[in-house]
């Protein structure tokens, strides 16, 4: 199955969650769905980004444990959309508060652990390297945010 293909299957699942459905089940499909969009991710890495064998023994550890960092942010980001799912019909102005804090929060530290691995890929990379490498993971992140923004329903407005 192609990336898209599976982030198209996220957003049915995210969908999901918006209705009446067994969140076990919602949050399993998610878990998978996440799980083949990763390894299709580094796949589409492999691709676009053109390394030597040399460098490639150093770049893909260091991809894998800056992939798992940020997997923990998408845990977070995946419960901020289960906990959107679960008050959306009674959401209050405390609870949409909540969750733009965790928002930019979780945006905060994803620009912090993507900073903070530029000088550690920079040692096994050549500058323009690392640099495409970032610009790849830039566009896969706008392709699933894209789809993400086009499942989730915007917050109900109380007209006030």
């Amino acid at each position: 199955m192609r990336m898209s293909t599976r982030i198209a299957l996220l957003s049915v699942a995210v969908l999901l969650a918006f209705a009446p459905a067994a969140l076990a089940q919602v949050q399993h499909e998610i878990a998978l769905t996440r799980a083949e969009i990763q390894t299709e991710r580094q796949a589409i890495v492999a691709e676009n980004l053109p390394l030597t064998e040399e460098q490639a023994k150093s770049f893909w550890p260091l991809y894998r444990t800056y992939r798992g960092e940020l997997a923990a942010l998408g845990d977070r980001y995946v419960k901020v959309i289960e906990n959107y799912a679960k008050t959306y019909e009674t959401m209050t102005d405390v609870d949409a508060q909540a969750m733009l804090d965790e928002l930019f929060a979780i945006g905060k530290e994803e620009l912090k652990i993507k900073t903070s691995w530029i000088p550690k890929f920079s040692k096994v990379l050549p500058g323009k390297a690392v640099a495409r490498f970032y610009q790849i993971e830039n566009k896969l992140d706008a392709i699933v945010r894209v789809e993400l923004a086009a499942a989730i329903p915007l917050v109900q407005h109380g007209g006030k």
